[in-house]
């Protein structure tokens, strides 16, 4: 399996498939411990949110069956241990682009930060 396949399998398998789940642990297989996310909350506020408060945001109890979650992977650009990752990641509700940061570590691909745009529908 090449790095681009594999990096592509760690998104769907952890990243994509924690929000379809709502299972914050799947999160833990893929976000380095000190992975940081940075953004522009709904009030325009720049904010950075650490591994454990995300994980937070994805309660198994709140997860809603009636939505179609999709992943795009759109770029992948790898240099020896280090990857910028393009995606949308979206559903019914909302759609993201997120940028990851990533490097191979021990061997397995893992996200150190990301920073990400939100398009809602509602």
């Amino acid at each position: 399996m090449s790095e681009e396949e594999k990096i592509k399998k760690a998104i769907m398998d952890f990243y994509h498939e924690g929000h379809v789940q709502y299972k914050p642990e799947l999160y833990d297989e893929i976000l380095h411990d000190d992975w940081k996310f940075f953004y522009f909350n709904r009030e325009g506020r720049f904010e950075i949110v650490d591994k454990d408060t995300y994980k937070s945001w994805y309660n198994p109890e709140d997860r809603d069956d009636k939505l179609d979650w999709y992943t795009e992977i759109l770029n992948i650009d790898i240099t020896e241990h280090n990857a910028a990752v393009k995606l949308k990641i979206g559903n019914q509700k909302v759609e993201f682009t997120d940028y990851f940061n990533m490097m191979k570590i021990d061997g397995k691909w893992c996200v150190v930060n990301k920073i990400s745009s939100a398009n809602r529908f509602e």
